[in-house]
């Protein structure tokens, strides 16, 4: 994140799912992702409705049966983005190109997330918290919800966390510690990771699709995330004055102001099925390690007997495929 960290405010595209209404998987992997659709693992499962999934890792694409009007959908997790963002890099695209080539094909945005990450904070969440509890704030959302957390076993606290409006509706917010997260996810001294606060901006249906409609037009983010920002949520210090005439915070003008030099920031990763190598490595990493000494001290060969003899899934075989392939033999160029 080094680069981000010269910054002081960074976004990142952090989810997004877009709808298409033909029945046309191969045209949306091949056309709309630029991706060889024989290093997806392909399942005859799904969510929302959907009926099978074609699968890189965390970029998936959904399909329903012939007749459903769901038709196709796309959707990128957080990892997924910074995935697909190497794919992105390869074919020398950019974000707004693939939202393009998304409504040129058709496509629906139904869910749209910007994280914005803050390494220099111009506020801390306990201060935010203490604003909204004096009623120092001015919001059209209805719901405000906080949410801390404390460790039992050395009395360390956790990270907080606000949500602003409700999670069912076109637009919610959040505010959370990321250096937190990122410390228990990791398992490091929160040290490691400074201080890092990141705001979510999260949005669904026609409000990401207008957002989208306004990325490809003027090719920035901050305009999108100054006015959700704008409408949505001020910070102002109390006088002996109807509320409304309250002078916004300093803190938070600062921060605001400061949109305006808000930067897209990506982050390839290449990682593909981190998770799973993860996996084995915490849960059959320690019996593997036991065969081994065993096989060691008593001369058998157990451990190699069991790998060779093993057979690999059709899952597995397209792992390896992607594990073994660089990334430009998997992408399809115009």
């Amino acid at each position: 994140m080094a680069e981000a960290e010269k910054q002081p405010l960074t976004a990142m595209v952090d989810y997004l799912r877009v709808s298409f209404k033909h029945q046309d998987e191969d045209r949306i992997i091949q056309n709309v992702l630029g991706i060889k659709k024989a290093f997806m693992i392909h399942e005859e499962r799904a969510f929302y409705g959907y009926v099978g999934t074609y699968a890189l890792d965390f970029i998936r694409v959904l399909y329903s049966i012939p007749g459903d009007a769901k038709g196709t959908l796309i959707e990128l997790s957080g990892q997924g983005c910074r995935q697909y963002e190497t794919f992105l890099k390869g074919m020398k695209k950019t974000w707004f190109d693939f939202f393009q080539q998304c409504l040129q094909n058709g496509g629906t945005f139904t869910r749209l997330d910007i994280a914005i990450d803050d390494h220099k904070p111009y506020f801390s969440l306990l201060k935010i918290r203490d604003k909204i509890e004096r009623q120092e704030c001015t919001t059209r959302f209805k719901k405000i919800v906080f949410h801390s957390s404390v460790n039992s076993k050395d009395w360390h606290r956790g990270g907080h966390t606000i949500y602003f409006g409700s999670r069912k509706s076109d637009v919610h917010i959040c505010f959370y510690e990321k250096n937190y997260e990122q410390a228990e996810k990791w398992n490091l001294p929160l040290e490691d990771f400074g201080e890092w606060n990141r705001y979510e901006i999260r949005m669904k249906d026609q409000r990401a699709q207008e957002a989208i409609r306004h990325l490809v037009d003027r090719q920035d983010f901050k305009g999108v995330a100054m006015e959700v920002i704008n409408n949505y949520l001020r910070f102002v210090e109390a006088r002996d004055v109807h509320r409304r005439y309250w002078d916004t915070s300093l803190f938070w003008q600062t921060f605001v102001e400061d949109f305006g030099h808000l930067r897209l920031f990506v982050e390839p990763a290449q990682d593909f099925y981190e998770k799973s190598l993860n996996w084995m490595k915490n849960y059959c990493a320690p019996t593997m390690k036991m065969v081994w000494e065993k096989d060691r001290i008593l001369g058998t060969n157990d451990l190699m007997d069991m790998i060779q003899f093993s057979d690999m899934g059709k899952r597995q075989e397209k792992m390896l495929d992607v594990f073994v392939t660089d990334i430009d033999d998997m992408m399809i160029r115009e």
